[in-house]
């Protein structure tokens, strides 16, 4: 089921647009890749789910803030905040988002 309030990003897209069929192929596989990782730290290494997320946390921000610098990324942050404020999340709390 697509969010009601996706959360938008640079350029005016959101998170749940998808402009061709192979970007959405590559977001699924990207996904599954996250997906294995996040298992192997929690089977292999015995991290908690907190600790798991927050060094995927820390990874993306690190790479933003590579990729956009300091000013961008805080901004573009600070947007995703408020998205999620405003309700961005809500079906994923009730379990129907992605």
């Amino acid at each position: 089921m697509s969010n009601p309030h996706p959360i938008q990003i640079e350029g005016g897209h959101t998170m749940d647009t998808l402009r061709t069929p192979a970007e959405a192929i590559q977001r699924v596989l990207c996904d599954r890749v996250i997906e294995a990782c996040a298992v192997t730290m929690f089977q292999k290494l015995d991290a908690p789910v907190d600790v798991i997320v927050d060094r995927l946390a820390a990874y993306t921000f690190a790479q933003l803030v590579q990729i956009e610098g300091k000013d961008a990324a805080a901004r573009m942050l600070r947007d995703i905040a408020q998205q999620i404020e405003d309700g961005a999340l809500d079906a994923s709390e009730r379990g129907k988002g992605n």
